[in-house]
């Protein structure tokens, strides 16, 4: 009696294009990517970028006395633009975890993503950089020292060129699509 095979749907719907074959093991019948850029060089500034942007994030919430200390308009923007710099590490281990022949649903959640991911990153860094301005300006808010909000502003814009670079690299990347290649 043949097995009927069950098609998924939304977010697992990439299982569909694994087979199983003769020995029960599950191959990869989908379409796959292949790196046309040196793979090791990308994948090397890929990383650097992504944990330098990362490392940016974590230094600017250790910074002392500034804006951070209780106010909505810093605090805010730096835990998104702090998740959204995880989520670059995380689209860059995903990545790395493709390998020479990357399956469809992996680019997708990598190489197109990573742009999108940037661009968070970029506009929450923005806003807190904007946060502590404001800060600054409306002295009675501001309750810190001009260095330590100069040091936490640079940090912060640290981290926002580090993902703009980081989404050139990686829509600078060239890729080759390949139809149904068993991986």
């Amino acid at each position: 009696m043949e097995q009927k095979k069950k098609k998924y749907q939304g977010r697992r719907a990439y299982l569909n294009d694994y087979e199983q074959d003769e020995s029960g093991a599950y191959v990869y019948k989908g379409k796959v990517y292949l790196w046309k850029s040196p793979r090791k060089t990308a994948l090397t500034k890929i990383w650097l970028l992504s944990a330098a942007a990362f490392a940016a994030q974590i230094l600017a919430g250790c910074v002392p006395s500034v804006g951070m200390n209780g106010r909505a308009w810093v605090l805010l923007p730096y835990a998104g633009a702090l998740a959204a710099s995880v989520s670059l590490l995380w689209g860059s281990y995903t990545l790395t975890d493709g390998g020479e022949k990357i399956p469809e649903h992996i680019y997708k959640k990598s190489v197109e993503a990573l742009p999108v991911r940037a661009i968070l990153t970029i506009v929450l860094s923005g806003a807190a950089i904007l946060g502590e301005l404001v800060n600054l300006v409306w002295q009675s808010q501001f309750d810190g020292s001009v260095s330590g909000a100069v040091i936490y502003m640079v940090l912060e814009s640290a981290g926002l060129i580090l993902a703009l670079l980081l989404r050139q690299t990686i829509l600078g990347l060239e890729w080759e699509e390949s139809e149904q290649q068993p991986l």
